[in-house]
């Protein structure tokens, strides 16, 4: 009874426990499990009119576009600036047809299949296909129709073999790539070209932009620039700012949040003892060369380049090198010497004169023994001969056996071009006399070859080179990693680390801003860790250490101001200089005006400057030679009088004091529909430049891809 008596004293608290229990074990299943809805929810890589597009959506897409790119370019590999541009080009492509699919929908507005059969196979071809170089002539540069056939009829062949049918299935991923590029650049042709035809240009409008077009004024003038001005001279306050960002918040949007960061850098350099190791060993590696009759094996053994058994001219040597040789014996050395982070040894197995470069013809037919055809291409190797022996011209030949040989011409070339494929072809190419046809065997092909010219006899040497690099040792980086492993695990170092960096001698990069989405940092190869990292940091001075392969950086988060409106602490500064400039272009205007000059050359003596001209400047022009964008010359060009001074006017770089000294008009004719179709294909370029960016406001884009990239 008893006992009875404790479990309902107690039952109300065993209640609560077995519930939290449950609910702990439910949300722990909720928060772990990879595949529930929590993990879905926060696995955005980025969300586009309220459509989620995960991390694997993403890469993906990223993948694809990485193997066409490789495909293109015939790479098997890209570099890391190329993928972090296709990284940044596939993010702004799936939000462009995100974005287009959204409103072509609800204008009713496809692709049909007809309409992409006639982009591939009629008369107008998709311009995507005309600029891929899988379609392109290589003779002519120009789009191949034959070559997109052959294409299309490869990736249908039925009935491949297994060789063949891996390939047929990577073109068929290919095309599928491509024809989806094709439907989308259809896609965005139609939205455009309904935008730009709801915006009609009239027929004054036409008529005035061509005139104006064809004013064109020479204008003198004489600025003042607001740099001249020392910014105490006029006063800004912080009232002004606040009015300004106010009214143009709309204007200061920040798609990926800012990273503030502190750094500094520790490059992994040999110490002195890896170099005492490095010399000591090019010792042994001077007296192995020394006995050495051969030294191809040492030179292997030793080298950071291997041996080459030819005779280099003098420019490809070093200055030192040049030295030696010149004055060195058959088989004398020198060395070991340091040559900035190596240790070099030179010996002189040879010199001559000879010329240093030939150029040649080459016909090459496989080897027999590649094709099982021993006599049939031995007969076809002396036919060819023959006719070249009774003087039939190598061109002539070369181009019978293939049209695309240029007459089997492969320029000029020095023997180490040439010994790759052999001593023989080296020996022959240079002894040869020129026009002579000679017959050569190399590994699987027979060439025939003709010396068309040599250059002139100059010094060649014969050299055994040994390069040995003096790379920091495992010990050496490891003593500067555990020195940066201390100092990022002192219990102040997030509070002090401007501080215990200056006592370490570290010169610190102080509150460094980046995009969350920067590719690097200051373009430091391999960096983008570091802003992910700081990017999803919530410890605010937080320090880490980070590892690159020959660079150790050190950084502390600072500040990371999320998306959206850019904080007023982040452009006062340059709301501030531009409303300073205002200002000062008000106060040199009003000091201007009350003196009441009459000739520029007044003004430009008042505003401590010089005239100068610039020529041929109307109101269409966008780009003033010497002075960039400034509208105030486009203004004066079309509607200033002829020899009047006018101004002074505000300018983005200065005031401005003008006199249109000549006008001239243009000789064009003027045709409405050629001027109209102009203007109209100038707007086109705009909304299609501005579309995207007005849907990306409207629907709404959030890019997450910080947190996961």
């Amino acid at each position: 009874m008893a006992t009875l008596q404790k479990i309902r004293d107690k039952g109300t608290m065993l209640v609560i426990v077995i519930g939290l229990a449950l609910l702990a074990f439910v949300l722990g299943d909720l928060f772990t499990s990879g595949t529930t809805l929590f993990g879905k929810a926060r696995d955005k890589a980025f969300v586009v009119n309220g459509e989620v597009i995960s991390t694997q959506q993403y890469a993906d897409k990223i993948t694809e576009f990485e193997e066409f790119q490789k495909m293109i370019s015939g790479q098997s590999s890209l570099d890391e600036n190329t993928s972090s541009q296709i990284r940044e080009a596939v993010y702004q492509q799936m939000i462009r047809q995100r974005l287009l699919d959204d409103q072509t929908k609800e204008l009713g507005l496809t692709v049909t299949k007809a309409e992409l059969n006639d982009l591939v196979h009629g008369d107008y071809i998709s311009p995507v296909l005309q600029q891929l170089p899988f379609f392109v002539d290589p003779q002519t540069g120009m789009f191949s129709r034959n070559a997109l056939v052959d294409f299309l009829n490869t990736i249908n062949i039925s009935n491949p073999g297994p060789q063949e049918e891996a390939l047929i299935n990577q073109y068929k991923s290919l095309w599928l790539f491509i024809e989806e590029m094709v439907r989308t650049q259809r896609l965005e042709e139609k939205y455009i070209s309904l935008l730009s035809n709801a915006v009609i240009v009239n027929d004054q409008e036409a008529k005035t932009t061509f005139d104006l077009s064809q004013q064109n004024a020479d204008v003198a003038y004489a600025m003042q620039s607001y740099f001249a001005i020392a910014d105490s001279a006029v006063t800004v306050t912080d009232k002004e700012i606040q009015e300004y960002y106010n009214k143009h918040k709309a204007s200061l949007k920040l798609e990926a949040p800012l990273v503030k960061l502190s750094y500094f850098t520790k490059e992994i350099v040999p110490s002195s003892e890896d170099f005492a190791d490095v010399e000591a060993e090019s010792r042994k590696a001077f007296t192995e060369l020394q006995n050495a009759s051969n030294p191809m094996s040492v030179v292997a053994d030793y080298s950071d380049t291997p041996y080459r058994d030819v005779f280099l001219s003098e420019y490809m040597l070093t200055p030192s090198q040049i030295e030696f040789v010149r004055n060195a014996s058959i088989n004398e050395m020198a060395g070991p010497s340091r040559e900035g982070n190596a240790y070099q040894i030179i010996k002189l197995i040879d010199k001559t004169v000879a010329p240093d470069s030939v150029r040649l013809r080459v016909m090459a037919i496989p080897d027999a023994s590649m094709v099982g055809q021993d006599s049939i291409i031995t007969n076809f190797v002396d036919s060819i001969y023959g006719l070249l022996k009774t003087g039939t011209a190598f061109a002539d030949v070369a181009n019978s056996l293939n049209p695309n040989s240029n007459g089997g011409e492969i320029g000029w070339a020095r023997e180490i071009d040439l010994v790759q494929m052999g001593s023989n072809l080296v020996q022959a190419a240079f002894n040869t006399p020129v026009g002579q046809p000679v017959k050569l065997t190399i590994p699987g092909q027979q060439l025939i070859l003709q010396v068309e010219e040599r250059t002139k006899p100059v010094s060649k040497y014969k050299v055994a080179l040994i390069n040995m690099p003096v790379v920091a040792s495992e010990k050496t980086s490891n003593n500067i990693d555990n020195e940066l492993n201390q100092f990022v695990s002192a219990s102040d170092v997030e509070t002090k680390f401007n501080e215990l960096a200056a006592e370490k001698g570290y010169m610190v990069m102080p509150n460094v801003t980046v995009s969350a989405n920067d590719f690097s940092l200051y373009q430091i190869p391999g960096t983008r860790q570091i802003i992910t990292w700081a990017a999803n940091e919530k410890n605010r001075g937080a320090v880490k250490k980070f590892d690159l392969t020959n660079l150790r950086i050190i950084a502390r988060v600072e500040q990371v101001i999320p998306a959206g409106t850019t904080p007023l602490s982040e452009v006062s500064s340059s709301i501030r200089m531009m409303l300073v400039n205002e200002k000062k272009a008000e106060k040199i205007i009003s000091d201007l005006k009350a003196k009441n000059f009459t000739s520029l050359d007044e003004y430009a003596t008042a505003m401590n400057s010089t005239t100068d001209t610039v020529r041929f400047v109307n109101f269409t022009t966008r780009n003033i030679t010497g002075l960039g964008i400034e509208p105030v010359f486009n203004a004066v060009s079309a509607s200033a009088p002829l020899n009047k001074v006018v101004g002074p006017l505000k300018g983005n770089m200065g005031v401005y004091v003008t006199q249109v000294v000549n006008r001239t008009e243009g000789s064009e004719s003027y045709d409405a529909e050629t001027q109209k179709m102009s203007m109209s294909n100038d707007n086109a370029y705009r909304l299609q430049m501005q579309s995207i960016e007005v849907l990306k406001d409207k629907l709404g884009v959030e890019d997450n891809r910080f947190r996961f990239f």
